[in-house]
């Protein structure tokens, strides 16, 4: 028995992606296929191992599982056929259809003692649909209030007809042999995947932040042959807004404060998600400064509390000073020079 090099016959990397491959497979088997090339053995071979090739490359179980033989396939084939040795008469039996493929792939991927050799499921076996994840859009207030919400998704699913293969088998025979015949799959047309479209509602729980994930059991990919399906994923992408930014379940703010507030002290009445409050801006505050409003950030799950608002303090100066602010800044000023050391003051923040 030879080793059949797969990625060889459709001329690829061991590296290269799903969708090259199957574009190589597809050009292959135009070049090759029978119908163009009436009478010719050697293309009709050609398009025989081009086929056994991307039946294995194109499944990405199966190519998982001829990746980790290596080197080592025939130590495996001599550990199998010591099993079989052992096990009698009787044991296992050679599963229908594939006499078209190499003792190979048969060994392997389907035909031999063992069946399918434990790759991907058996005709009538249930196989379980594949998670999906889809990006879930909130705003921080949606975020906050909790409730439902109909949320529309749309995009592919692996197809039910051939199980994402992109191709359907069937077995015929001819002068009594018995053949296994590859065609496109007519529900997805060679793609593997089927367009799905649905409208759900999501309740939205307590304890999201940027990045969570709200898992929807039974709404992932279709399962094959009456599996279960796979579960949905929604991960939290937190829009931004106008004025707070999230970090965890802990928000921020820029606060402008007027200089004689920064100065002499001040309540300021601030918005939050849950209403307005009051801050404290203490007295001789600086640029910089940070307030905090304790459990005034994003909501915890149930008992944890919330996260933190933090008000971070920018000093502003009044850009139309009416004639007596001016003279009462011209007299500050001269209180300040006459004080002595704004200058050292500032040199030392600069510096």
């Amino acid at each position: 028995m030879d080793f059949k090099d797969y990625y060889k016959i459709l001329g690829v990397e061991r590296n290269t992606a799903a969708d090259a491959i199957k574009t190589a497979y597809r050009k292959l088997a135009r070049k090759y296929h029978p119908d163009l090339n009436p009478g010719d053995k050697k293309a009709e071979e050609r398009f025989k191992g081009i086929n056994e090739a991307y039946d294995v490359l194109g499944d990405p179980a199966k190519r998982r599982k001829y990746d980790e033989l290596g080197s080592n396939w025939e130590q495996i084939i001599r550990d199998r056929e010591s099993a079989r040795q052992h096990a009698g008469p009787g044991f296992g039996g050679a599963a229908a259809g594939g006499e078209e493929f190499s003792d190979f792939f048969r060994e392997f991927f389907g035909g031999g003692p063992f069946g399918r050799g434990g790759v991907g499921p058996e005709p009538g076996r249930p196989q379980a649909g594949e998670d999906t994840e889809h990006e879930f859009p909130l705003t921080l207030e949606e975020l906050v209030a909790g409730g439902k919400r109909s949320v529309r998704l749309s995009g592919g699913e692996l197809c039910g007809a051939c199980g994402g293969s992109g191709r359907v088998s069937s077995t015929a025979s001819a002068h009594g042999r018995r053949r296994t015949v590859l065609t496109v799959c007519p529900t997805c047309r060679g793609e593997g995947q089927v367009a799905r479209s649905q409208t759900i509602e999501v309740t939205i729980p307590k304890g999201l932040k940027d990045g969570s994930r709200i898992r929807l059991a039974g709404l992932g990919g279709r399962g094959v042959q009456g599996g279960k399906p796979g579960d949905l994923y929604l991960r939290v992408r937190l829009l931004p807004h106008r004025l707070f930014r999230a970090d965890g379940y802990d928000l921020s703010a820029q606060l402008p404060v007027w200089d004689d507030e920064a100065a002499l002290g001040a309540e300021i009445a601030v918005p939050t998600l849950s209403g307005s409050v009051v801050v404290r801006v203490p007295p001789q505050t600086q640029t910089g400064r940070r307030l905090r409003l304790k459990g005034k950030g994003l909501p915890k799950s149930a008992g944890e509390g919330a996260g933190d608002l933090y008000w971070d303090v920018v000093i502003m100066g009044p850009d139309d000073l009416a004639p007596k602010e001016r003279d009462l800044y011209e007299a500050l000023r001269r209180l300040r020079t006459e004080r002595g050391g704004r200058d050292a003051i500032r040199r030392a923040l600069i510096s």
